[in-house]
């Protein structure tokens, strides 16, 4: 195996200042030395994570402390430290997970085929994971949106935030690491971006339900009832033919409405494990449409402009 370089230039001649400045100019220093070697922000949880390791394992804060009376020849062994502790624990396990929770705080995992064994082995259930289908609209981490081509399968997220549902943001861990989906396992946040898995890759409903035909035939019956491309097109046809539109958009919600209830009242299913069976509810893709759907007394749905 070919021995790895150790490599983190800063200045083009640091060691003037450190040898005659302050503390604060070796301070800056050692930040500009590690965003070097490091490559990432100062902002990211894994740049923090592992500063914070190496000057724990340093001892930065003495160093800090003590810097202004140090002797030249301490402070050059003082830096030496310093960048001896920045190796060890870079050659450790840098391109590994540290485990600072950044991406799973950003959002949670979409399910790929090898994600089935999680299932059998009942790491997950229906109620930990929710269906995103075809027509949905979504945004990467960056905040860039797009409409899904393809149907996705998403561990839940804690309400109210894009943080992944088994994470525990106290103490910075993951309630099934050992067992994690194989898109976190793919994550390498100290590399280039990993590639979008390719459609034939994703773990659909079809595949999970092989062994329950009874769902799948209700999930068939949804989607041909509730798709969203037929969902949409309803919803541009009310300007051209409202009652044709309005009559398609009413049994969609209505058939989506009825048979949530079916699953939760007759099956005793709950809520989350519906969500995963038959996708978001529609009122739900109708408010990203800038859409209110609220079911009256009457048992029939109200359509309103969504106020933002």
């Amino acid at each position: 195996m070919k021995e790895k370089k150790f490599l983190g230039k800063i200045r083009q001649d640091p060691f003037e200042a450190l040898a005659k400045g302050p503390k604060e100019v070796m301070a800056s220093l050692w930040q500009e030395y590690l965003q070097e070697i490091l490559n990432a922000t100062q902002k990211s949880g894994r740049f923090r994570l592992v500063r914070q390791q190496i000057e724990d394992k340093a001892g930065f804060p003495e160093i800090y402390r003590e810097w202004n009376q140090m002797d030249l020849e301490a402070r050059a062994a003082a830096w030496k430290r310093l960048m001896g502790a920045a190796k060890d624990v870079l050659w450790a396990g840098w391109e590994t997970c540290v485990r600072c929770g950044e991406c799973c705080e950003l959002s949670s995992p979409t399910l790929l085929a090898p994600d089935l064994a999680l299932f059998q082995q009942e790491v997950l259930t229906w109620n930990e994971v929710y269906t995103l289908r075809p027509g949905e609209k979504v945004t990467d981490r960056e905040g860039k949106p797009s409409t899904l081509a393809a149907e996705r399968l998403k561990i839940r997220e804690v309400p109210g935030s894009s943080q992944c549902w088994f994470y525990l943001a106290a103490n910075r861990s993951c309630r099934i690491y050992d067992h994690r989906p194989e898109q976190c396992r793919r994550q390498q946040c100290w590399s280039e971006e990993a590639e979008a898995p390719a459609p034939g890759e994703l773990l659909t409903r079809e595949a999970l339900l092989a062994g329950v035909p009874e769902v799948w035939e209700l999930v068939q019956a949804h989607q041909e009832r509730c798709s969203l491309g037929r969902v949409r097109q309803a919803l541009q046809g009310l300007e051209t033919d409202a009652e044709a539109a309005g009559e398609a958009l009413f049994d969609a919600l209505h058939f989506d409405h009825y048979l949530r209830g079916m699953l939760q009242e007759e099956w005793e299913l709950s809520p989350a494990a519906i969500d995963f069976i038959l996708g978001r509810p529609l009122t739900r893709f109708l408010q990203d449409h800038g859409i209110n759907a609220t079911l009256t007394p009457e048992g029939t749905f109200r359509l309103t402009p969504r106020c933002e």
